[in-house]
């Protein structure tokens, strides 16, 4: 079994990620330890992922964890790999890219208007400038965090029906997770959402009919 290895990552966008979480903390999104990133190795062997518990507004390059490809999720490593660690292997998976990140926070605004009953895709969609540069796909239910439930319900909201795949998904009552090819690119979508789920909200627009109740969000 391959076993997560806690060693300081020779990656070129690793110092990004790490600058990236420090960002989100001070935009509000995460608190100390929230959020997880992960981004893939460039020979395709794996992926170097944040480390649980870990202080995200200092977080370094040598607090990610190697996760291997080729392997099951393992049990023990010390420090163990994120919480959230089935999600972002499925994602990698699903993408199979050497420049791929996976970037999972919980900014205010996209999870306030989820819980107010938004479907994000529908509320983006009346605004160009993020459909222009962001695709946003269905949103994923309330469910418990760094369950395989949550893994697998976020990997078939990446899976497009038509067209190319999401960059971003919101998780009700969670946040979000964002697909770049950087940190920052990653970053850069959820900005977006963010920024629009914030004007929705402060100009009072209510969920509307064809969105349906807060309870019925789409399910991939």
């Amino acid at each position: 079994m391959n076993t997560p290895q806690f060693t300081p990552p020779e990656h070129p966008v690793v110092a990004q990620a790490c600058e990236v979480m420090r960002r989100a903390y001070d935009l509000g999104w995460i608190s100390t330890r929230d959020g997880n990133v992960s981004v893939a190795m460039t020979d395709r062997r794996g992926f170097l992922i944040s480390a649980s518990g870990v202080v995200k507004h200092a977080l370094t390059p040598g607090q990610f964890v190697f996760v291997a490809a080729d392997g099951p999720a393992a049990e023990g490593g010390h420090p163990p790999p994120s919480g959230e660690l089935a999600l972002h292997r499925r994602l990698q998976a699903r993408f199979d890219r050497r420049d791929l990140t996976v970037l999972h926070l919980h900014p205010t605004y996209i999870v306030a208007a989820l819980y107010a009953g938004h479907r994000l895709a529908a509320l983006s969609a009346d605004f160009p400038e993020v459909t222009r540069y962001t695709r946003v796909g269905p949103d994923v239910p309330a469910l418990p965090a760094t369950s395989d439930e949550l893994a697998e319900a976020c990997d078939a909201a990446f899976q497009p029906a038509l067209g190319p795949a999401p960059h971003i998904v919101g998780l009700d009552r969670h946040g979000v997770v964002a697909v770049g090819r950087t940190p920052w690119d990653a970053f850069e979508h959820v900005e977006r959402l963010e920024h629009i789920c914030r004007i929705a909200l402060a100009a009072g627009q209510p969920a509307t009919a064809h969105q349906g109740a807060r309870h019925a969000h789409a399910h991939p």
